[in-house]
């Protein structure tokens, strides 16, 4: 479309929209709003290359009658809702030069319609569902970069409206989108869809010998135990120890994290200290407040200090 001031604009998918031989409908949603398919993406020409521009769209109402779709076509059937004030929406570049507008497409992408009226997103447009809507661009000329002295060129395609809906009438419409929105392809029969890997849920089952390794052959204990490291016992359950016999002489039990024999854990089987060994010679440290006579002696009352533990 060319204006008096010779200014042109063009719809640059004019094609897709083509394809659309019935009216094109356009999906009202409430809250988030919902992108239009096709878009607008317009192309211009005939500007001033230094001036300063900005550019608008907003949504028109064509007539003042409400529609329905029966029988396969639309019909009008009453009154239309009253006429509710235009939204204009800028352009995210904003004020730019003409030979930045001409340079390449300007596209409406990001606005999104809705029928929500309390609506305050930025880039919603609140539109009336059941109704005839045609876009309209504004090019908005800024006379030495004043708002206050700008003039205002309005451009509209005369084959690109639509009718705003809150869910397809039009089977053959939503097809046709499906088939055409690069977006759209979960709804397709044949979507490309990735197929997940589904990883395990459960973890690996590991023996007791993985779970508690034999110690390296340097601290193995000698030949007389047949080389076995110590049997691995069940860390005491909280619930049922009994926390009062800590510290009780002479009760030892098996360390499950550090395969080794700690001092002074009561598990309710009292256990003699063994007799001394290569092993526990390496995994346990003589007590400084204890005689000669007293170590090794069951019957001894004093308990002896807990000198820290030998790691493998």
């Amino acid at each position: 479309m060319i204006s008096s001031s010779g200014i042109e604009v063009t719809l640059n998918n004019a094609g897709l929209w083509k394809k659309f031989n019935s009216p094109m409908e356009m999906i009202l949603t409430r809250k988030i709003g919902r992108k239009m398919f096709p878009n607008l993406e317009y192309s211009v020409d005939g500007l001033n290359p230094t001036a300063m521009y900005e550019v608008y769209l907003h949504m028109e109402r064509m007539d003042e009658l409400k529609y329905r779709y029966v029988s396969n076509e639309w019909d009008d059937y009453a009154r239309g809702d009253p006429i509710t004030p235009i939204q204009k929406i800028k352009h995210k570049s904003g004020g730019q030069t003409g030979m930045f507008w001409m340079d390449g497409p300007i596209s409406f992408e990001q606005v999104r319609l809705t029928n929500n009226p309390e609506t305050d997103k930025k880039d919603h447009i609140c539109l009336q569902s059941m109704h005839k809507w045609r876009p309209v661009v504004t090019i908005r000329k800024l006379e030495n970069g004043d708002k206050n002295s700008a003039f205002d060129e309005e451009f509209r395609m005369e084959n690109v409206w639509f009718m705003a809906v809150t869910m397809y009438q039009n089977q053959a419409i939503k097809y046709l989108k499906v088939e055409n929105n690069k977006f759209a392809s979960g709804f397709r029969e044949t979507g490309n869809h990735k197929t997940k890997t589904v990883l395990p849920t459960r973890g690996i089952k590991r023996t007791a010998s993985e779970t508690f390794p034999t110690p390296p052959s340097s601290t193995s204990p000698s030949s007389k135990n047949n080389g076995n490291s110590p049997i691995a016992h069940n860390f005491p359950n909280p619930e049922n120890f009994n926390f009062s016999l800590m510290g009780t002489a002479n009760q030892y039990w098996m360390n499950p994290y550090q395969n080794m024999w700690n001092y002074g854990y009561n598990v309710g089987q009292p256990m003699v200290q063994p007799v001394t060994s290569q092993w526990n010679v390496q995994n346990m440290v003589q007590s400084k407040n204890m005689s000669h006579e007293q170590q090794g002696n069951p019957n001894n009352n004093i308990v002896p200090e807990f000198n820290g533990l030998n790691n493998f």
